[in-house]
């Protein structure tokens, strides 16, 4: 898959709606990796589908501080042909931000981030992209996803700008750059969720695995000493001072529950939502992998004895009854 940001020059331009050259003032656009996999998600489940993807699209969520646009998740949209009009659902879009807030809200106690941006794929924008554009009302941002016959995706990003080259002016996309950004987190489970719905491997189990013999060592050792700490209590050993000074040490070298237990809860709490997250993530992942593996061969056995094969799922949901 391909991210890269920068404007390709070998692609003719079309002259109705898009500029050559960007303006001077261009936005600067920040684009996480999780947000090019949920598109490449939703190009996926596009094929299995056999939807249009000339009519696909989705928002894009972040946030925006002047010039800059941090792209930090997205979801797709739906849309619909009225008198030859590409329209926007819109009941669709206030009904898919109210989940996203709430389930922001229910994870961390954050906003699912505001709309800066749409995709759509094909290689240009046309006339019918500047009007959805207008339709969605003071988003400055539009990526193209170019899907090709080797089954990559390049990304291209538009700004929405006037164009004052001509005699008048006119509503124009220009094309701007944009870069990848991630976090150490975010890159692992990125990396954990395409490696195992792929190859079935990931190096982020290894390094779990190797997490857990450590802290299960460590529990072994604090239980040694319990044991015999409660021995003494009992009587049924005799103290030995040197051992209770040693503990004694190892216990006043530790950080005091009292004034870092609300810290220490709230980030345990955030770590396990990641890990629940990336588990999740990696099994939704794992599950699309499978289910258009399972839609192929269907596909080709259906063809093969001449039978008529169902839509995917409810070929899979008719079996799943049966």
């Amino acid at each position: 898959m391909s991210a890269s940001g920068q404007p390709t020059q070998h692609m003719e331009v079309d002259e109705g709606v898009v500029c050559k050259q960007g303006t001077g003032n261009s936005s600067s656009v920040q684009l996480h990796p999780l947000v090019v996999m949920t598109i490449a998600d939703h190009a996926t489940r596009c094929k299995i589908n056999n939807r249009d993807y000339n009519y696909a699209m989705g928002v894009l969520l972040g946030k925006q501080t002047g010039r800059d646009i941090e792209i930090t998740s997205s979801c797709d949209l739906s849309s619909h042909i009225v008198n030859d009009v590409w329209t926007l659902d819109r009941e669709y879009l206030v009904n898919r931000m109210e989940q996203l807030s709430q389930l922001a809200q229910s994870n961390c106690g954050s906003q699912a981030g505001d709309v800066v941006g749409w995709y759509a794929f094909g290689d240009l924008p046309s006339a019918r992209h500047m009007a959805m554009h207008e339709q969605l009302l003071e988003v400055p941002l539009l990526i193209m996803v170019i899907h090709t016959q080797s089954e990559e995706l390049t990304l291209r990003s538009f700004e929405g700008t006037v164009d004052v080259s001509h005699s008048q002016s006119r509503k124009a996309f220009a094309e701007i750059p944009h870069v990848m950004k991630t976090s150490e987190s975010e890159r692992i489970g990125i990396d954990h969720a395409a490696g195992s719905c792929v190859t079935g491997y990931s190096a982020v189990s290894d390094c779990l695995g190797s997490h857990q013999g450590a802290v299960a060592m460590l529990n072994g050792r604090v239980k040694v000493i319990c044991d015999y700490l409660v021995e003494v209590i009992e009587g049924r050993k005799d103290a030995n001072p040197a051992v209770i000074s040693a503990i004694s040490s190892l216990v006043s070298s530790l950080p005091l529950p009292a004034e870092h237990s609300k810290q220490f809860d709230a980030r345990t709490n955030q770590e396990l939502l990641d890990v629940l997250l990336i588990t999740t993530m990696s099994t939704l992942t794992k599950g699309i992998f499978l289910h258009q593996e399972i839609d192929t061969k269907a596909s080709v056995f259906s063809t093969s004895k001449g039978i008529k094969c169902k839509p995917s799922l409810d070929f899979i949901a008719s079996s799943l009854d049966s």
